[in-house]
């Protein structure tokens, strides 16, 4: 009989509910902002735009309540590790991925998927970018509870957090939704785009598509099932980690691996091709942001401040009310 790695042991198996909150890249676009604003050249998730907490701690904070604590990852960058520890020290052991180097989207969110199926086969997975500013928390969670209870009912598909557009600013995947699925609320995809041009985004607009937070939830198979089929220049070499998860040799293998592999976007190489095995939720009376550029988080920080608005700081979650 197969022994469990040190990770699965840290990870009983309460339920098969699991989040991974992805911190590993590098915000380059936003690195002159972060360095007018903090002084230094700081990943954004790392920074506290809007209270006294970075993005990455807003993220989990705002997650937690749905996963038990060691059933929540998060994944950062090697090159990070100063700037994460603040966020991750009360963190439980076994709960932080480092990953080597920034090779994009695929890889990164492969490497903590790796760990969790090793740990739960039957885990049902929640992906959560770092960067995102969102209002009415509390309804947020509930769609993304909701996600997971349609995945588990139906574990061949995958569920994206879709929002209604409230611009048309360039930077955002969008997601022309089909008819309803069989549960309420959900809709089949016709259709994804990745970063359209600016006459195909006033296509998409006027067909009332919505913009793909990149917010997923699936069953850690299906995921790894659709990544071998379709990040296979990943998928290979990621077979030595998957091996060496739980040894001593772990660490070197994931570097080794890392330095040698491609940079691979998960949307483009995967979401684009699987529509038809997609289903898209639309998050309604949630104001949520990509704060992927200076444009966004000024626009959002501007509303703020020319609000009547109050920030309610505890250690759970800030809370902001607009009067």
């Amino acid at each position: 009989m197969r022994q469990k790695s040190w990770f699965a042991a840290l990870h009983p198996q309460t339920d098969h509910h699991w989040g991974i909150v992805l911190a590993g890249g590098n915000g380059t676009r936003l690195l002159q902002f972060m360095k007018a604003r903090f002084g230094e050249y700081r990943p954004k998730q790392y920074c506290a735009l809007i209270g006294k907490r970075s993005m990455l701690r807003h993220t989990i904070d705002r997650v937690s309540y749905l996963f038990a604590a060691d059933h929540l990852l998060t994944t950062v960058s090697a090159q990070h590790l100063t700037w994460a520890y603040n966020d991750l020290r009360d963190r439980k052991p076994g709960t932080v991925i480092i990953q080597p180097f920034n090779r994009e989207t695929g890889p990164g969110i492969l490497l903590p998927l790796l760990h969790v199926h090793r740990a739960d086969p039957k885990s049902i997975v929640a992906l959560f970018p770092s960067d995102h500013f969102i209002l009415q928390e509390e309804r947020y969670r509930s769609f993304v509870a909701r996600a997971i209870e349609f995945v588990s009912k139906h574990p061949e598909q995958i569920v994206t957090l879709g929002i209604n557009p409230t611009s048309q600013q360039h930077g955002y995947g969008w997601i022309e939704k089909g008819e309803p699925s069989c549960a309420e609320g959900i809709y089949t995809v016709k259709k994804f785009w990745e970063k359209p041009d600016a006459q195909m985004m006033h296509y998409l607009n006027e067909k009332k598509c919505l913009w793909n937070t990149m917010i997923l939830v699936g069953t850690s198979q299906n995921f790894l099932n659709l990544m071998e089929e379709h990040m296979s220049s990943v998928f290979v070499p990621f077979k030595r980690i998957a091996n060496s998860i739980g040894t001593t040799f772990e660490s070197d293998v994931t570097e080794d691996v890392f330095r040698l592999i491609p940079s691979v976007n998960f949307s483009q190489s995967v979401l684009e091709k699987i529509p038809e095995k997609l289903c898209v939720l639309p998050m309604d009376g949630v104001y949520w942001n990509d704060w992927g550029d200076e444009f966004r988080i000024r626009i959002d920080i501007d509303f703020l401040e020319h609000q009547e608005h109050v920030f309610k700081e505890d250690e759970e979650e800030t809370v902001i009310v607009v009067q």
